[in-house]
């Protein structure tokens, strides 16, 4: 099985094609270039104190990244066995992009962290486009999604989910979800990085079970409270905020709760040879 990767730039991103490159043939890579900076506060209306709390988050974040990833970061060498290609923004759905993967004859498209997917790349390979959601869906879609379940105070919805890509946000049909464990002294960027890694075993999981000819889907079902957040949606003000909650105990009384009542969110997990279903909570997302 030939497999074709789309992805950002980042240091997660490059760990990414790394991890699925020692899993299988990996044939062509596009590193996109999405042109989105939520680090950014030039030109806001935040107080000094709030930027520094800002820029202290995204650089603990790369500091995280590095520690959990750095060693297997490097880029994919241009010029070898694997096809590579660095995508400009705004030209991730080009017909570019369509030649450069259909060059490598790949047989099923990978994603991860890149913009939204639209024709023709959505065309093309319909039914084969496999995505990594940071967020577990269908409860939080979009952008930053293991960001705002801490947000909202709903750790519990931070994770994965390996789905096919159709033509909505993160809402094709699941292959299976993966959460990490969150323990008393996680912070957000330990939890992201946890989440990640849950997320990319998962991922290879799924593959394996595609190249074997035994995945099975669950088409994702419309829970009371589910979210969707773009873009738009995000101001720096909002990591302000999330601070104050963690200051506030937002990740022990998380644990506490966990450790009184349980998992109670639905997820689709493999059980055995066929895909499990666990309970739902009252009230949904």
């Amino acid at each position: 099985m030939k497999i074709g990767i789309l992805t950002s730039i980042e240091t997660r991103h490059r760990y990414f094609v790394q991890a699925l490159r020692e899993a299988f043939d990996v044939v062509a890579v596009g590193y996109e270039r999405t042109g989105y900076n939520p680090a950014a506060t030039e030109g806001l209306a935040l107080e000094d104190g709030e930027k520094q709390v800002v820029a202290a988050h995204f650089a603990e974040r790369e500091r995280q990244e590095t520690r959990h990833f750095g060693d297997r970061s490097g880029w994919m060498p241009e010029g070898g066995p694997c096809r590579v290609q660095q995508i400009a923004p705004g030209e991730l759905n080009s017909p570019d992009t369509v030649a450069f993967l259909r060059g490598a004859a790949i047989d099923v498209l990978v994603v991860y962290g890149t913009n939204l997917i639209r024709a023709p790349l959505l065309t093309t390979w319909s039914g084969r486009i496999i995505n990594l959601h940071l967020g577990l869906s269908p409860y939080y879609r979009g952008t930053a999604t293991n960001f705002y379940p801490l947000l909202n105070e709903e750790p519990q919805y931070v994770g994965a989910t390996i789905h096919l890509i159709d033509a909505g946000i993160d809402s094709g049909p699941i292959f299976r979800h993966a959460r990490p464990e969150i323990v008393i002294d996680d912070a957000p960027h330990t939890i992201g990085c946890k989440a990640i890694l849950a997320g990319i075993e998962a991922m290879i999981a799924a593959l394996r079970d595609w190249e074997e000819g035994r995945v099975e889907s669950v088409p994702q079902w419309k829970p009371p409270g589910a979210k969707l957040y773009l873009r738009r949606d995000y101001h720096p003000r909002q990591v302000v905020e999330l601070y104050r909650k963690l200051d506030a105990g937002l990740i022990p009384q998380y644990v506490e709760r966990m450790r009184e009542e349980g998992n109670h969110v639905r997820l689709v997990t493999p059980e055995s040879e066929l895909l499990s279903v666990t309970s739902e909570p009252r009230g949904g997302a």
